[in-house]
C-alpha cells in the first residue's frame, strides 16, 4: 500500500505542479494584458494632450495671423493717404514754395 499510496500522490504532486504552472502563465498573461491596457491608456492621455496643446497653438497662430492682416490693410490705406496727389502738392506750395508753371513758362525740347 505504500507504493501505491507513493504513486497517488506523486501523480497528485504532478497534477498541482502543471496546475500552477498554468495558473503561472495565466497570471503572466493577465500580468501583459494589464500592462498592455495600462500602456495604452496612458499613448490615449499622452495624444489627447498633445493634440490639445496644438490645437490651441493653431488658434493662437490663426489669431495672430488675422491680425496681421487687419494692420496691413491699415498700412495700405495709410500708404495710399500719403502718396495721394492733392497732399502731395499741397505740401509742395506750402512747405517748399513751388507753384505750377504757366503755359508760357514751360519749354518744349525735342531731341532730334
Amino acid at each position: 500500500m505504500n507504493a501505491a499510496a507513493r504513486l497517488v500522490n506523486q501523480s497528485a504532486v504532478s497534477r498541482g505542479w502543471i496546475f500552477s504552472i498554468i495558473l503561472s502563465q495565466f497570471q503572466y498573461a493577465m500580468f501583459v494584458l494589464i500592462l498592455a491596457v495600462t500602456m495604452s491608456g496612458l499613448g490615449v492621455v499622452y495624444v489627447t494632450s498633445s493634440t490639445r496643446s496644438l490645437n490651441a497653438a493653431i488658434q493662437q497662430t490663426l489669431a495672430e495671423r488675422d491680425q496681421l492682416h487687419i494692420h496691413w490693410g491699415q498700412l495700405l490705406l495709410e500708404r495710399g493717404t500719403w502718396a495721394m496727389q492733392a497732399r502731395i502738392q499741397r505740401i509742395a506750395e506750402e512747405k517748399l514754395g513751388m507753384v505750377i508753371p504757366d503755359s508760357k513758362s514751360i519749354l518744349i525740347i525735342s531731341s532730334k
